[in-house]
């Protein structure tokens, strides 16, 4: 029962409910952050390009509010940062989503970082590129927006950033869609970075769900039965997708493709519409979305 995995916590002024997980594998500081922005995103294919990051900003600014309201003893301003994961967390606009709410800049370091997947079947991660020019000992508050699947990456660059610094650090992970998988992985950092620094900290704020992950380390659907849910992301999942797609056809597909090169996106989702429909008997929900991807990819093409 969803009532035995997640508790309400709080409501934000905004409207937003902010529940906790119950779960033994996580901690206290892993939250369920409402937003019907992230619904949208997690449940329309169809969000792409520039109004996607317009309701990621929206989405953020739900988690950016709820973590400062439980918040009893504020931090300046001048004291926190922000560590973008190149490129995937730009979509995320972390930066003028905190200006739209606190009218401040936060300073900003960049990780350019992609994980893949080891001839063994272990997925890995490679930093190509660093600027951390914007990293100070006096800093302790570190926010970071990404779509977490296995957590590898995401783990990386927390530990790049505490190698960095060598301080006690308070670290705010904001995920519109994170699995149930990387964020164990994120509560295990913690445990491993508290033996040196035991004030450590990290927030796992994720937008409607800890979705269950695949097999192969990426696909998130929302229907997984691994999934935990805010109470209406499921119902709102049938209706939109019914139920083989929302059990079988990930939340966001490649992220990168998806905010930076929409039709690349459709001809992707094309490809693993046929594949699942190759799996099930007719589906209208799959023909619908078919039909709706090839018109939009035709489109352009004419247009």
């Amino acid at each position: 029962m969803l009532q035995e995995k997640i508790r309400l916590i709080t409501e934000i002024p905004t409207g937003t409910n902010v529940y906790r997980l119950i779960n033994p594998k996580l901690s206290e500081r892993c939250l369920l952050i409402e937003s019907s922005s992230a619904k949208q995103i997690l449940t329309d294919h169809f969000l792409v390009g520039s109004p996607l990051i317009m309701k990621c900003r929206s989405a953020v600014k739900d988690c950016l509010s709820s973590y400062f309201s439980l918040q009893e003893q504020s931090t300046p301003y001048f004291q926190m940062a922000e560590v973008v994961p190149l490129s995937g967390s730009l979509t995320y606009d972390l930066l003028n989503s905190f200006y739209d709410l606190y009218n401040h800049t936060l300073s900003r370091s960049f990780i350019g970082i992609r994980r893949f997947l080891k001839p063994e079947g272990r997925w890995d991660t490679e930093v190509s590129y660093t600027n951390l020019e914007a990293l100070s000992e006096d800093l302790k508050l570190i926010f970071i927006g990404d779509t977490i699947a296995t957590g590898v990456t995401i783990t990386k660059v927390i530990q790049m950033v505490q190698a960095q610094l060598q301080v006690p650090l308070t670290f705010v992970i904001i995920s519109i869609a994170g699995s149930f998988i990387g964020a164990q992985r994120i509560i295990q950092l913690e445990k491993d970075l508290q033996k040196s620094f035991p004030e450590t900290e990290i927030w796992c704020l994720f937008t409607e769900a800890y979705l269950g992950l695949e097999a192969n380390g990426t696909d998130m659907p929302i229907l997984h039965p691994d999934t935990i849910s805010t109470p209406k992301l499921q119902q709102l999942a049938l209706e939109r997708l019914g139920e083989y797609l929302g059990r079988y056809l990930c939340s966001v597909l490649d992220w990168g493709k998806r905010t930076n090169a929409p039709f690349q996106h459709y001809r992707e989702l094309i490809h693993t519409l046929k594949l699942l429909k190759d799996k099930t008997e007719e589906d209208i929900f799959i023909s619908e979305m078919m039909d709706k991807s090839q018109n939009l990819i035709i489109k352009s093409n004419t247009s």
